[in-house]
């Protein structure tokens, strides 16, 4: 073999081994099928220093006692086929509050504290299983980017089933789906969303994982063209650019302990948001445990919130 033809293989090889077999492995990781921590596992010795410990209890009671209602399982399809699924609380209500998860997270163990509490201000309760996730199908998740149209999906649902006001409440990955879809919501029964916990863009996220898990920065953007060539998302599309182009009033929530998406990614989607808003940064709460951490303070902060956009707020099922 020629020299020059020893270069090409061994820079070739090189590239395979070191960029293009590592980059998809992470690209697998993240974007393939979700399979979620069981919510009995949380205490099991390997997750001792999982943040969300300290509030198990909690949420194994508001889990208790939302599920203590009755409820039924249901699904919508998806505008690429898929067959999504949720839960659906239906509490005779005119008002719905329909809730998103985040990545790879259980949905009642991402949100039955803040279904119980909706369930409590007279909503009926929709809590819906992301793509990819779960019970609902889908190889793929985008992390926000294709789901935003899986939130327009679940609207039109909750609009069929008799909602005439609907809230969107979303958390971490479900925050930003919401943020993303946000400028969709004209003409529907959309009447606020509360964006818990949300990132800035899935590119700018993936930039603080990979520094906190030691992974070469070059993967990032490694990332960003596989999500273009499979995916056919961009990953850099920013949640604050939908947000400019919104009108549905917002809640942003945050807490400033937050270790997984930095708290100044809240604060700028704030500010971009041309829609009727308001801010609460809840004080050493860890991600997407503001209700938990200081159920007072936000509760109050949301009804309130809930007041201006919603009728007869307390009406329905006691």
């Amino acid at each position: 073999m020629a020299p020059w033809a020893i270069i090409v293989v061994a820079a070739l090889a090189a590239f395979v081994i070191f960029l293009a077999a590592p980059a998809l492995l992470i690209f697998f990781a993240v974007f393939y099928r979700k399979k979620a921590i069981p919510f009995e596992q949380y205490d099991l010795e390997k997750f001792k220093g999982h943040y969300y410990i300290p509030y198990l209890g909690r949420i194994a009671a508001a889990r208790g006692a939302l599920q203590a209602y009755d409820h039924v399982e249901v699904e919508t399809i998806s505008r690429d086929g898929l067959t999504l699924r949720g839960d659906w609380y239906d509490r005779g209500s005119r008002r719905t509050a329909v809730l998103f998860h985040g990545i790879g997270a259980e949905m009642y163990t991402n949100l039955s504290a803040q279904a119980l509490f909706l369930t409590r201000c007279g909503f009926n309760v929709l809590l819906t299983c992301n793509r990819a996730h779960g019970k609902s199908e889908g190889r793929f998740t985008t992390i926000g980017l294709r789901e935003r149209e899986d939130v327009v999906s679940w609207v039109q649902w909750a609009e069929e089933h008799g909602a005439d006001e609907i809230l969107l409440y979303g958390v971490s990955m479900g925050a930003s789906m919401v943020a993303y879809a946000s400028d969709r919501l004209k003409n529907t029964a959309v009447k606020a969303m509360v964006i818990d916990s949300g990132f800035y863009s899935v590119y700018e996220q993936m930039k603080r994982d990979a520094h906190k898990n030691h992974i070469p920065g070059i993967m990032v953007p490694a990332q960003w063209l596989l999500a273009k060539l499979f995916l056919r998302v961009d990953l850099k599309e920013a949640t604050a650019d939908t947000l400019r182009r919104a009108e549905t009033p917002a809640f942003f929530l945050h807490g400033t302990a937050d270790e997984t998406v930095e708290c100044r990614w809240c604060q700028i989607n704030y500010e971009a948001c041309a829609a009727p808003k308001e801010l609460l940064l809840a004080e050493d709460a860890p991600h997407t445990l503001s209700i938990l951490r200081d159920p007072e303070t936000v509760e109050k902060r949301l009804k309130s919130f809930f007041a201006q956009y919603f009728t007869n707020a307390k009406e329905g099922k006691s």
